[in-house]
């Protein structure tokens, strides 16, 4: 299986590298951010660097989202995952306009209160993830998979 991995830097990051279980058995591309921590904990991988900052910038956004058609057009893949946050909109957007499949991972350490990332891509994702049973309340189709942390 083809896979495309999308996560900001820090801890969205942190919550995908524990799955290297699963991942590592598949060919990948992951999407992040050009920054040392990250190019750091991605050594090797390949990564197709999005714009940054894109919390509360539209700008990078579009700039994202234009970026999202062509690595998705090329790679092919046959799911993206993420989770979140502001990069995994766009990406999740193209994907489902070119039916690729999607699996979101709400975060770690928003129990009680949704992320913007996740109300977005909740409806347009095949699979929705929780870590916590709080967080079914604001997603009340999501599958709990428990902390990855």
């Amino acid at each position: 299986m083809k896979i495309v991995l999308v996560s900001s830097a820090g801890g969205h990051l942190a919550q995908l590298l524990p799955l290297e279980p699963w991942w590592s058995k598949h060919e990948r591309t992951w999407v992040s951010f050009k920054l040392p921590e990250v190019e750091a904990a991605l050594a090797g991988e390949k990564v197709v660097w999005a714009y940054f900052p894109t919390t509360r910038s539209a700008i990078n956004a579009i700039r994202n989202f234009f970026l999202a058609w062509p690595t998705l057009l090329r790679l092919r893949p046959d799911l993206v995952i993420s989770d979140g946050a502001a990069v995994s909109v766009p990406f999740f957007i193209v994907a489902k306009a070119l039916r690729i499949k999607t699996v979101y991972i709400e975060c770690f350490d928003r129990i009680d209160m949704p992320t913007v990332s996740g109300r977005l891509c909740y409806p347009i994702s095949d699979i929705f993830c929780v870590q916590w049973p709080q967080q079914l309340r604001s997603y009340p189709d999501a599958v709990n998979m428990g902390p990855v942390l």
